[in-house]
């Protein structure tokens, strides 16, 4: 075990299945969609894997769409956007499109004939900063500390753990603050990770199983943990089965303001909904061409 054994632990709140959605018979996703108010200020992850090009160039407003890469990927993802950008996101690297007032982006397999595994993530942003500036922030998987312990290791892809911080906290411009872990146990191996008091928790299954409970393995869902109210930090324990498990944990502050979407947009009113689709009729997103 490795982590924060003296604090309290988190129970449980639910283990929710994520249902497989394919995009168009070659790629698809596992998808976590539940009660906003348990995940908060995340929207939701898709769990994907890739091997054509399903989406065209699209908008996003009030949220950010981020893009989580696994380094197991045989290829990366090209990125391309209307505040300029066109890069590869290589296999384990993070890329954070936080559109703000709105902007469009598209991403595409580098190599369509390779598969490319990652996680898409759905983060919401507080009314204060809807209107910001669209950008697009990256961390390299070269980057991104990694924490090795007994039983297992972990990387740091957004926000810290154990002292370790990752680089996109250095960037003031990210505007909301989470953290993202990578881990990987093996079978029977666990960790502690620290969780503040009132903050949403979750870890997602990518492969393997996690221990719910002394012998019963879960796989391919997502544990939900109970917000804890006692001041200071708790832990959430991440425990492999009888398989080695892989996963990416979620944690942060929420945000308690009304959510509204509206397909790519995440406003707080239907209102807010209606303005996004006028700002993107009117070109205020900008243009992007589909690429193929």
């Amino acid at each position: 075990m490795c982590g924060s054994e003296l604090r309290p632990l988190l129970a449980v709140k639910a283990v929710v299945e994520m249902p497989y959605h394919s995009f168009d018979g070659i790629s698809g996703a596992n998808m976590l969609r539940v009660d906003s108010r348990w995940i908060d200020p995340f929207i939701g992850v898709d769990s994907y894997t890739l091997r054509s090009n399903p989406f065209g160039p699209h908008p996003h407003a009030g949220m950010s769409a981020v893009s989580l890469t696994l380094p197991e990927s045989e290829a990366g993802t090209i990125n391309r956007d209307t505040m300029g950008d066109h890069s590869l996101i290589s296999p384990g690297d993070l890329h954070w499109f936080q559109a703000g007032r709105g902007a469009m982006h598209e991403e595409t397999p580098a190599a369509p004939a390779k598969t490319e595994q990652g996680l898409q993530i759905f983060v919401n942003l507080s009314r204060a900063n809807k209107g910001a500036d669209p950008v697009g922030l990256r961390v390299k998987h070269a980057d991104m500390p990694n924490v090795n312990f007994e039983g297992g290791s972990l990387r740091v892809v957004a926000g810290e753990f154990d002292g370790q911080r990752s680089p996109i906290t250095q960037d003031a411009r990210w505007l909301t603050r989470v953290n993202m872990l990578d881990v990987t146990l093996q079978a029977g191996a666990s960790v502690d990770i620290p969780v503040n008091s009132g903050d949403n928790a979750f870890f997602v299954i990518r492969s393997g199983t996690f221990e719910h409970v002394a012998g019963v393995d879960i796989a391919g869902a997502a544990i939900i943990f109970e917000a804890s109210d006692v001041a200071g930090a708790s832990a959430a324990r991440i425990k492999a089965g009888s398989q080695r498990l892989r996963g990416v944990f979620f944690s942060g502050t929420p945000i308690n303001e009304p959510m509204f979407s509206g397909g790519p947009f995440m406003g707080n009113t239907a209102d807010d909904i209606m303005a996004y689709k006028r700002a993107f009729s009117r070109g205020e997103m900008g243009h992007l061409e589909a690429s193929v």
